[in-house]
C-alpha cells in the first residue's frame, strides 16, 4: 500500500511540477501558489540561525587552537558546504511536499466548489419539476423511491385555462417546419404564464402542469400560502387570471393571432402527490378539481367562469362578477356559475373632490 501511495506521489508531482526548479507546470496554478502565505518562514530562519550558531560553537570548542593550520581550515569549509548542501536538498523536499499539499488542497477546493454548483443545480432542476416545498421534503429527507408523498389540502383554489382555438392554428405544413414554428409560440405563451407567476403577488399560486394547450394552476397548497381569513390566495388566483386575459390580447397584437383563452376556477379540498420515481410528476385530484376543470370545458371564450363559492369570496374583495345562471355540467348536474368580469373601479363625484385649498384651510 506505501509503495502505490509513494508511486501515486511520483507520478503526481511530474504531472504538475518540474524536476529542477519545482515550479508548476501550469502557469494559473503557480500564480495562485504565489498569493499562498509561505506558513513555514519564521520556522526556516529560526532553524538556519540555529545551525548557524551551531557551527560556530563547534568551531569554537573544538578547533580553538590558536594554531590555524591548512588542515582546520580545510574542515570549517568542508562543515559549511556540507550544511549549505543540506540546507538545500531539505529546503527542495520541503518545497516539493508543499507543492503537493498545496495541489491537493487546489483539487478538493475545486471538486468542493463542482459539487456545489451540481447540487445547487439540481435543486433548480428539482425546483422546476415539483413545487418548492415538495422538492425540500426529498432533498431533506432520506426517501425510499417506492415511498408515496401525498398531503390532504383543505382549501384550495383551482385554475384551469385553455386556448380552444389553438387547434385550429395548428397545422404541419412546409412553410413552417412541419408544425415547429406553431409548437414555438404555444411554448412562448406558456413561458410568459410561467413568468407572470414570479410576481411577488403571485407567490401562493403553483403551476401544476400544461397539458397541449391547457394550463394548470392552484393555490393554497401549503399552510403559509392557504389564507382562510382574508382568502388571499384565492384574490391572487383571481388576479392571475385576469392576467392572462392581458397576456394572450398582448401575445395576439405582436403575433397577429386572435388566440381566444377560457378560464375555469373552483375551491374545494384536494389530495396532493407525487407519483413515479423515476420521472416523478406532481399532481393534485379531487371533486374541485374536475369541477374546475369543468368550469373551464363548459366556459365561454374570453371569459372567467367561477362557481357560486368563488362567487361568495370574491364579490366581498372588490371583484366584479356577472351571474351567467344555472348550467348542465356533466357528472355534476344543475350548477349555478358566474363570470369573473374584472375588479370594481373606484368612482368619484365631482361633489366629492375638494380643492387643495379648501382642504388647507379645513386644516
Amino acid at each position: 500500500m506505501k509503495a502505490i501511495d509513494a508511486r501515486s506521489i511520483d507520478r503526481l508531482r511530474t504531472e504538475h511540477c518540474r524536476i529542477l526548479l519545482l515550479n508548476f507546470r501550469d502557469p494559473n496554478k503557480e500564480r495562485k501558489y504565489a498569493l499562498e502565505r509561505d506558513r513555514m518562514l519564521t520556522l526556516y530562519f529560526v532553524c538556519s540561525t540555529f545551525c548557524f550558531a551551531a557551527i560556530i560553537l563547534v568551531q569554537v570548542t573544538v578547533f580553538k587552537s590558536e594554531d590555524d593550520t591548512l588542515t582546520h581550515h580545510y574542515i570549517n569549509i568542508v562543515i559549511l558546504v556540507g550544511f549549505v548542501i543540506a540546507l538545500i536538498l531539505h529546503g527542495q523536499q520541503t518545497e516539493a511536499t508543499y507543492r503537493l499539499d498545496f495541489v491537493w488542497k487546489l483539487q478538493a477546493t475545486e471538486e468542493k466548489e463542482d459539487m456545489e454548483h451540481l447540487e445547487a443545480y439540481n435543486r433548480k432542476l428539482l425546483a422546476n419539476i415539483l413545487p418548492v416545498h415538495v422538492a425540500e421534503h426529498f432533498l431533506n429527507t432520506e426517501k425510499n423511491n417506492d415511498e408515496l408523498y401525498h398531503e390532504q389540502c383543505d382549501f384550495v383554489c383551482i385554475m384551469f385555462a385553455s386556448i380552444p382555438n389553438f387547434s385550429e392554428f395548428y397545422v404541419e405544413l412546409e412553410g413552417n417546419n412541419e408544425g415547429v414554428e406553431c409548437l414555438r409560440l404555444l411554448n412562448e405563451i406558456i413561458a410568459d404564464f410561467d413568468e407572470i407567476l414570479s410576481e411577488d403577488q403571485f407567490r401562493y399560486i403553483e403551476k401544476i402542469k400544461s397539458t397541449g394547450a391547457t394550463y394548470m394552476a392552484a393555490s393554497g397548497l401549503t399552510q403559509s400560502t392557504c389564507d382562510m381569513q382574508g382568502f388571499r390566495h384565492v384574490t391572487a388566483m383571481a388576479d392571475y387570471a385576469l392576467r392572462l386575459k392581458e397576456q394572450l390580447q398582448d401575445v395576439n397584437e405582436h403575433s397577429f393571432n386572435n388566440f381566444r383563452i377560457r378560464i375555469g376556477i373552483n375551491v374545494g379540498p384536494v389530495v396532493a402527490g407525487v407519483i413515479g420515481a423515476r420521472k416523478p410528476q406532481y399532481d393534485i385530484w379531487g371533486n374541485a378539481v374536475n369541477v374546475a376543470s369543468r368550469m373551464d370545458s363548459t366556459g365561454v371564450c374570453d371569459k372567467i367562469q367561477v362557481t357560486k363559492e368563488v362567487y361568495q369570496i370574491l364579490s366581498t374583495k372588490g371583484f366584479a362578477l356577472t351571474c351567467r345562471g344555472t348550467i348542465e355540467v356533466k357528472g355534476k348536474g344543475s350548477m349555478e356559475t358566474y363570470f369573473l368580469d374584472g375588479k370594481f373601479v373606484p368612482q368619484f363625484s365631482c361633489s366629492q373632490i375638494v380643492p387643495q385649498e379648501e382642504r388647507g384651510k379645513k386644516q
